[in-house]
C-alpha cells in the first residue's frame, strides 16, 4: 500500500512539472501574467504615520487588557473542564 502510493505521488509530482515546464501547445507556457505584473507595478506603497506616545500608551493598556481578558476566559475554561471531569468521574466511579 505505501510504496505504490509513493510511487504514484512521485509519478504525479513529475508530470506536474513536466506541464509547468510546458512546451508550446501547453496551456501554462501560454499563460498570461500582464495582469499579474501590472497589478504589482500600479500599486503604491503603503505609508505609515509616526506613533504618538500617547497613542502607543493607549495601545499598550488596550493590548494588557485583552490579554488579562484572555488569561481569565481560559483560567474559567480549565476549571469548568475539571470540574466537568471530577464530576463525570465520581458518576462512573462513585
Amino acid at each position: 500500500m505505501g510504496e505504490s502510493f509513493s510511487r504514484w505521488a512521485n509519478d504525479l509530482n513529475k508530470q506536474n512539472r513536466q506541464t509547468l515546464k510546458g512546451t508550446r501547445s501547453s496551456g501554462y507556457s501560454n499563460f498570461d501574467k500582464s495582469y499579474i505584473t501590472n497589478y504589482i507595478i500600479s500599486r503604491k506603497p503603503l505609508v505609515f504615520k509616526e506613533a504618538s506616545p500617547e497613542y502607543l500608551e493607549k495601545l499598550h493598556r488596550r493590548l494588557k487588557a485583552a490579554r488579562k481578558k484572555e488569561i481569565r476566559r481560559k483560567i474559567k475554561a480549565m476549571i469548568i473542564s475539571a470540574v466537568f471531569v471530577g464530576c463525570l468521574i465520581y458518576w462512573v466511579f462513585g
